[in-house]
Order: structure tokens, then C-alpha cells, then sequence
């Protein structure tokens, strides 16, 4: 099937709705009819897998409790690249979802960051055209 890809795995707290924001922001869906506790999603090469914080299973109780005590995603950053940071920073917005860095330009990309509906850290990135790239 997929060994060889990257893989990344979120536990959320609203599979439903983690699933839908993920598709709008450009993710495509793997079909998986058989584990209602997962979603799988690719961008390019990469998977990301959601799984339902309450309902898909964990290695062992300590484990368990440790994640379901949280905060979930502390340290993690999901880097997105995305061809039109406006539409994606309109989106985000749309949604509700927290924005911790506004839209500003890095040099090599303008970036925002953003938290997810489980507080997971997005980073969008839409790189400058190659032209300017070269001239600087």
C-alpha cells in the first residue's frame, strides 16, 4: 500500500469536523470504509491521519490518560503550503479558529499560523514566485 510515506497522526476530539477543515484546506481523502475511528488524508506524499481522541484505542492506560489530559499538539507544528494565503487566512477565519501569528512576510514566503479546532499549530506558507526568489 503506502510504506514508504511520511505519515502523521492527530488524535482530535471531533473527527467530523477536523475532517471537513482538512479537506477544505486542499487535503484529498484516502477512502476507509472499514475504521469508523480514522480518517485518512494526503497532501502530495504526505498522510495525515486523524483518529478520534475518545474512541480509537491507545498502547496502554498511561498512555491514555497521559493524551487525553492534553493539552493535545503542545510542540507539534503542521507546515501547509498553500497557493493563496489570503483565501487560506479567509478560511481560517470562517472557521473560527485561533490565529497566533498574523500574515507576514519571511523573505522566502509570507506565512500565518494558526491553531486547529484541537489546538494543534498550522503553519501556511505560500512561497514568493521564483522570480523574485532569484532576485533577492
Amino acid at each position: 500500500m503506502a510504506a514508504k510515506q511520511l505519515k502523521l497522526g492527530l488524535r482530535v476530539r471531533d473527527l467530523d469536523r477536523s475532517h471537513r477543515l482538512y479537506r477544505r484546506l486542499g487535503f484529498k481523502e484516502i477512502p476507509n470504509a472499514e475504521q469508523t475511528n480514522l480518517r485518512y488524508l494526503t497532501f502530495g506524499h504526505t498522510w495525515l491521519i486523524l483518529s478520534d481522541l475518545h474512541r480509537h484505542g491507545h498502547h496502554n492506560a498511561q498512555r491514555e490518560r497521559d493524551v487525553k489530559a492534553g493539552p493535545p499538539g503542545l510542540g507539534v507544528v503542521l507546515t501547509v503550503p498553500t497557493a493563496d494565503l489570503d483565501a487560506t487566512y479567509a478560511l481560517w477565519r470562517d472557521e473560527g479558529l485561533p490565529v497566533t501569528l498574523e500574515p507576514e512576510d519571511v523573505g522566502w514566503a509570507r506565512i500565518f499560523y494558526g491553531l486547529d479546532p484541537d489546538g494543534y499549530e498550522v503553519m501556511f506558507e505560500q512561497f514568493h514566485p521564483a522570480s523574485r526568489s532569484a532576485d533577492a
